[in-house]
């Protein structure tokens, strides 16, 4: 199909709760609960189609993103520049 798009590679989410529909997703890199996954972060699906907010695991602040896909790529975005900081820290 043009024009969609697809979660990058090991991401994968899980409801968070057991309401329905879901409002909470946790959001994995790696199969959830696998030995040497992570949480890289949580989104709460808001009242409109598609747009949801995104919370880092690594503190910053949350986000308000039009579709999943988009909010997913922000998390791994903020996930490496994080890692990047830690890592040239002394």
């Amino acid at each position: 199909m043009p024009g969609m798009r697809f979660v990058p590679g090991g991401v994968h989410r899980e409801r968070d709760g057991n309401k329905r529909p879901a409002e909470w997703y946790i959001i994995w890199l790696g199969v959830p609960r696998a030995e040497g996954s992570v949480i890289i972060g949580r989104s709460r699906r808001l009242r409109r189609h598609q747009e949801h907010r995104f919370f880092p695991e690594t503190g910053e602040p949350c986000r308000e993103i039009q579709g999943w896909v988009k909010g997913v790529q922000w998390l791994l975005e903020v996930r490496e520049s994080h890692a990047e900081v830690t890592e040239d820290s002394p």
